[in-house]
């Protein structure tokens, strides 16, 4: 696939131009903090360089996910108890899409059993049958995608 360039500006190798729309706010901040990142005499590049690392920061922990579309009906009932554990840690009426690990842990010990090896095993169980995925971050400090 030929890939068309329509800057007046000489676009790097093995780069493309990207063209969205973002809020002005976000748009805002970025100019702001772009400079402060890269320093004041790279701004030229700044701004592409931030928003490269964001989305790889953002792409990389959900490229190489197995999702099965189908979970057990058991493993999906304790589930369902998790996440309504969450939500009552949490104080909220409706599933969050994100949580932090901790807050899982602490869900699946109220409701399975406290042992590490039981919440270990339950993650590892969601995680194989697709119920959720970690987003980000390292043990125990990653994020958890509820899906």
């Amino acid at each position: 696939m030929e890939v068309v360039h329509i800057s007046k500006f000489k676009v790097p190798e093995g780069k493309v131009q990207l063209h969205v729309y973002i809020s002005r706010d976000l748009y805002e901040q970025l100019v702001r903090v772009a400079p402060s990142i890269y320093g004041k005499k790279r701004f030229r590049g700044a701004i592409s360089y931030v928003v490269e690392e964001a989305l790889r920061h953002y792409l990389l922990p959900r490229l190489h996910t197995q999702i099965h579309t189908n979970p057990k009906h058991s493993v999906r009932l304790i589930y369902e108890q998790v996440v309504e554990e969450v939500k009552s840690i949490l104080n909220l009426p409706f599933k969050p899409k994100e949580v932090p690990e901790k807050i899982l842990d602490l869900a699946i010990a109220e409701t399975r059993g406290s042992d590490p090896r039981t919440i270990q095993k339950w993650k590892e169980v969601f995680k194989q049958q697709g119920l959720i995925k970690f987003a980000g971050g390292f043990p125990p400090n990653r994020i958890v995608e509820l899906l």
